[in-house]
């Protein structure tokens, strides 16, 4: 056995041996004999195993009342999170959370419309005189055809 997977034996069933896979046992107390990592790693799982025991709550009817409470709390929460029908069918959900982004632009893009509109950036020269402008005759007059 490798000290990987006995690493992994002990991260899942403890330091007792009675509780490892009985195809694996014989494997992993014969490397905890054989090497002192192995056997270092053995004694702290028993640290742990019992620093878990001895720190464990009696069940009593006010923990599971507790336990109750928190559990209706969490599935509450957890209904909470729900897509809601408006977001499935617009795309987006209209908590203010999700749709500042959305408003803010839209504020930006009319401001800006606004401001260009007032400055005059985007109007063409109007007042031209009328020598400025060039007269083409028409394709279908007279005087084109000689």
């Amino acid at each position: 056995m490798k000290l990987a997977r006995f690493s992994a034996i002990l991260e899942a069933y403890g330091a007792a041996p009675e509780r490892w896979p009985k195809a694996e046992r014989a494997a992993a107390l014969a490397l905890t004999r054989s090497s002192l990592v192995a056997a270092r790693a053995l004694a702290q799982a028993r640290l742990l195993d019992n620093a878990l025991e001895a720190s464990s709550l009696q069940d009593t009817d006010a923990d599971k009342s507790r336990l109750t409470y928190l559990h209706a709390r969490i599935v509450a929460a957890t209904n909470k999170v729900s897509p809601s029908f408006l977001r499935r069918w617009l795309g987006f959900d209209l908590a203010p959370s999700q749709l500042w982004p959305s408003v803010a632009g839209l504020a930006l893009a009319t401001v800006l419309g606004f401001a260009v509109g007032i400055s005059g950036l985007m109007q063409a020269d109007t007042n031209r005189d009328a020598d400025d402008s060039i007269v083409l005759p028409s394709i279908d007059s007279p005087a084109s055809r000689t």
